[in-house]
């Protein structure tokens, strides 16, 4: 099943830094379509308490629990990812619901059958805060009196950044088997190999999901992340320093090799990382099959969410 993720930066840095990013990626990043628990953040890290559904039925209360694994309990669905508007889904048909659609602070929760068209049911999961505000209110999923208790049905409550009770770690119960990158300014190109050979450029051309030469594997999931084609890795062609117009071609993947490490998710924009920023860039703007891809600076905005450059602007569509 695809699912497409809005990617705005698809940076490179040094490997110490990559790590250190992805540890706290793998905390807060929703992508779209992954499963994943959400841990409360009240609770020790060591005795993790989750948002559950108590069962697959109508009306079921939405409680916390404690959860050392996952289940068909826990484990919550994000088919819009982070950021945007949707459903938070579980089991194969039911979806986080406010009880009655009450927008009173400690309206109750529930699971109820998915309807596209019920307002009960639409959550905006943050990426950079770890709260899920309901959409349209100022409302968010709450810890009940902070009580860690297991069986206590979670709530709703004027949302509040001081209150921990409504902030949620993401634990990811699954991950992208695959991934490709398509241009967000022309969304038909997509990044791609130009031969399934050592030292292939990296171009874009007209997209053709499940083409292999468009169709990455990360076997480290972003921690740091790897964008490979045909066994090999993308990597900087030079043998320097990274530079403003360097080209990116297909090598044997070496391990550690920071010109072979990316960052392929969305959140990586808004992190401020120690070491110099380089971006996957399309070269002069040329969005015609054939273009080769380089890297440059990332956009002198990128840590505020702005952009100066869509030639840095990208859109992951990732397979689970």
């Amino acid at each position: 099943m695809f699912f497409l993720t809005p990617l705005l930066l698809v940076s490179l840095s040094s490997l110490q830094a990559n790590a250190q990013l992805n540890r706290a990626i793998f905390l807060i990043i929703r992508r779209a379509g992954q499963t994943a628990q959400l841990v409360t953040v009240v609770a020790n890290p060591d005795t993790p308490v989750c948002l559950m559904a108590t069962s697959d039925a109508d009306g079921a209360p939405v409680v916390v629990s404690s959860c050392s694994n996952a289940t068909a309990l826990n484990s919550w669905n994000f088919p819009q990812g982070e950021n945007n508007v949707g459903p938070i889904q579980i089991f194969s048909n039911k979806c986080l619901d406010v009880t009655g659609g009450s927008n009173a602070n400690g309206a109750k929760l529930q699971v109820w059958t998915c309807d596209p068209s019920n307002a009960n049911q639409k959550w905006i999961p943050s990426g950079q805060d770890n709260v899920i505000t309901w959409a349209g209110k100022n409302k968010c999923v709450d810890l009940t009196d902070g009580s860690l208790t297991d069986g206590t049905q979670a709530q709703i409550w004027d949302c509040d950044a001081h209150n921990d009770n409504q902030k949620w770690n993401h634990k990811a119960v699954t991950q992208p088997k695959s991934f490709t990158i398509q241009l967000k300014k022309d969304p038909s190109l997509c990044v791609a190999a130009s031969a399934p050979e050592a030292g292939a450029s990296i171009v874009i051309e007209g997209c053709s999901f499940g083409s292999t030469s468009q169709t990455f594997t990360d076997p480290n999931n972003n921690s740091p992340g790897l964008m490979k084609l045909f066994d090999m890795c993308v990597s900087i062609d030079s043998t320097e320093n990274a530079r403003d117009g360097d080209k990116l071609v297909l090598k044997k993947c070496e391990d550690f090799s920071p010109k072979q490490q990316w960052n392929h998710e969305n959140s990586v924009l808004v992190n401020s990382l120690a070491s110099p920023r380089m971006c996957l860039d399309l070269t002069d703007g040329k969005a015609s099959s054939g273009t080769p891809l380089q890297i440059w600076d990332c956009s002198s905005l990128a840590s505020t969410g702005a952009f100066q450059n869509d030639n840095q602007e990208w859109i992951v569509r990732n397979t689970f």
